[in-house]
């Protein structure tokens, strides 16, 4: 049962098959929570970092993006704060095609500190953690696919997968040199945030890491009208059968203008702007436990 609230006014009813499960303590809950909400966090990041060279490469070329355009990947500076972003493309065709170096950036805090251009015949290929994730940036939405995620949402039943747009955020590598890519269902757009069919696909130092991991199956869409005066009270409510809200629910709290709840067990976990508070009691957040 979802429903679009105005503060937490709206009671509603949850089915005892929730608390069959066997839940972590709550202690685990939490725990599983913030570290949820360190991976949303990042990924915001990294998605603020490659947007942000991505505009301006096409802002300082006159060239349309082609086939040879594969986006864009970030990893953390030497220095606190900072972000190396490589603007990514290749040189030749298939399988032989080499990832280069378009443009190189340094972000900052929301801005553009360093620019490297490279001329297009001048282009130095990319190696080592930036090549990996360049390449899996191409690869993971693949992945999804190749594993049998061939239906999505439209208009909010599932249909074929040939017209969903996928937004890919690839993490910079662990200290074993793993990552995770997550592909996200789309369009995600102004107005619209679909909330479900989003895929978690890791990746070693060998390449794919096992099978994608589907994070959220559910085919609810976030709206909002911006023209609301009463948007920044409304709060969209949402259950998940799981212990702990995902990492993708707290990122996508970043993209909505309007504050989100996840509804776990008993317990109800409130998120804005990409961060996660203390969960309270369901029954104590307007809500009645069984019929």
């Amino acid at each position: 049962m979802i429903r679009t609230l105005l503060a937490v006014a709206l009671i509603c009813s949850l089915t005892t098959s929730v608390f069959a499960q066997d839940m972590p303590s709550q202690q685990e809950r939490v725990a599983l929570a913030r570290n949820a909400e360190q991976t949303a966090q990042l990924m915001a990041e990294v998605q603020q970092a490659v947007a942000l060279a991505q505009m301006q490469y096409a802002g300082m070329t006159t060239s349309q993006p082609d086939a040879s355009y594969q986006g864009a990947v970030a990893m953390p500076a030497a220095q606190a704060g900072v972000w190396d972003t490589v603007v990514i493309g290749s040189r030749g065709e298939g399988d032989n095609a080499a990832l280069i170096a378009l443009a190189e950036y340094q972000v900052s805090d929301g801005r553009i500190i360093a620019e490297t251009i490279h001329l297009p015949g001048n282009a130095p290929q990319i190696d080592g953690a930036f090549a990996a994730m360049a390449e899996a940036r191409g690869f993971a939405p693949r992945a999804v696919l190749a594993a049998g995620n061939n239906t999505f949402c439209t208009d909010q039943a599932e249909g074929s997968a040939s017209g969903v747009t996928f937004a890919t955020i690839v993490l910079p590598p662990r200290e074993d040199g793993s990552f995770d890519a997550y592909v996200l269902n789309g369009p995600i757009e102004e107005g619209a945030i679909p909330l479900g069919k989003h895929f978690r696909v890791g990746f070693d130092a060998f390449g794919l890491s096992g099978e994608p991991e589907l994070v959220t199956d559910t085919c609810e869409t976030v709206t909002w009208d911006a023209s609301n005066p009463e948007l920044a009270m409304s709060v969209y409510v949402t259950e998940f059968d799981g212990p702990a809200p995902t990492p993708v629910h707290i990122f996508l709290s970043s993209l909505l203008p309007i504050s989100m709840g996840v509804v776990t067990g008993d317990i109800i976990w409130p998120m804005a702007g990409g961060a996660i508070a203390e969960p309270v009691p369901a029954a104590e957040a307007g809500y009645l436990l069984g019929e």
